[in-house]
């Protein structure tokens, strides 16, 4: 994002742990949507990282329930971020794991889909009930 636009107004949304994360995912999208999918409604940072780990996940598992909103929503948020190179570049960010304080690559550690904070593999469970663990 550049310095003439304003900050994601999407990353405070997803941030939001008041509710399961799909149904983040889905008043992130209506806001969009209704906001004429506005650029400052999309996230970066970690709620990008989790919204995207969230969808790849579904896709390896085959459970992806993406309506084509969702589906706009999380490609425009990955090409407002740099695209693949926008990808890359934030997998190659550190971070420290919750759990245990070891920092990591993004690429190589998870995030939780309740707290949205980042747990290495040695975590056995979520931290918060019912939430998934991606990346």
């Amino acid at each position: 994002m550049t310095a003439e636009q304003p900050p994601p107004q999407g990353n405070r949304r997803l941030l939001d742990p008041a509710r399961p994360f799909p149904e983040r995912v889905a008043r992130l999208v209506r806001d969009w949507e209704d906001d004429g999918r506005a650029r400052y409604r999309l996230v970066d940072g970690r709620p990008l990282l989790a919204l995207y780990c969230w969808h790849l996940d579904a896709a390896r598992r085959g459970t992806t329930e993406d309506d084509p909103a969702t589906a706009e929503y999380i490609a425009a948020a990955f090409a407002a971020n740099g695209g693949a190179d926008g990808w890359d570049a934030l997998l190659r960010e550190r971070a420290d794991c919750t759990c245990h304080g070891q920092s990591w690559r993004l690429e190589n550690i998870s995030i939780c889909l309740g707290c949205l904070r980042y747990v290495c593999y040695q975590v056995e469970r979520p931290c918060c009930p019912g939430a998934r663990i991606v990346g």
